[in-house]
């Protein structure tokens, strides 16, 4: 098996157990944390709100090298921020409100996608989600986020 603290701090690709990829940027958590903090003694990384312990992981490939329009991710946004908007408004704002400005925006591409209505996303906590973006517009200080923040509550303002 592959040495987890190796990937930490790193943008990777883990591959889980199901076959399901998920992106990000990662930290390693020790089975010492991980039993104290979620009740399971065994190594994992952690992706925003998300961990993958060593046992459901099939693969790991780091995409620290890769460079593109997304920066080291492959796509706009990915698994991790879908299962978190289908998770709702509490989720998505663990992501928002998160230290990684590279997940805020990934979680931002993929609000977009929700919002659109020719997407046919069911998106029950849509408004919610509105009033969460006009709260993280005043609050952040990244320029890139607070830049893309604005095109979102200007472009699905209610009519």
């Amino acid at each position: 098996m592959v040495r987890l603290k190796s990937f930490d701090n790193q943008c990777v690709r883990i591959t889980d157990s199901d076959g399901c990829f998920f992106d990000g940027i990662c930290s390693y958590n020790n089975a010492d944390y991980n039993e104290h903090e979620f009740g399971r003694r065994e190594g994992s990384l952690q992706i925003v709100n998300f961990l993958f312990y060593e046992s459901d992981i099939k693969s790991i490939e780091s995409l620290e090298e890769h460079t593109g329009p997304y920066g080291k991710f492959l796509d706009p946004f990915g698994k991790l921020e879908e299962m978190n908007v289908e998770d709702g408004l509490d989720s998505i704002l663990d992501v928002l409100y998160c230290e990684e400005n590279e997940h805020v925006l990934r979680m931002l591409r993929c609000l977009d996608y929700h919002f659109d209505p020719k997407n046919n996303c069911e998106f029950p906590c849509r408004w919610e989600a509105y009033g969460a973006l006009m709260e993280l517009e005043d609050s952040v200080d990244d320029e890139a986020v607070r830049e893309e923040t604005n095109r979102l509550l200007n472009k699905w303002r209610p009519a």
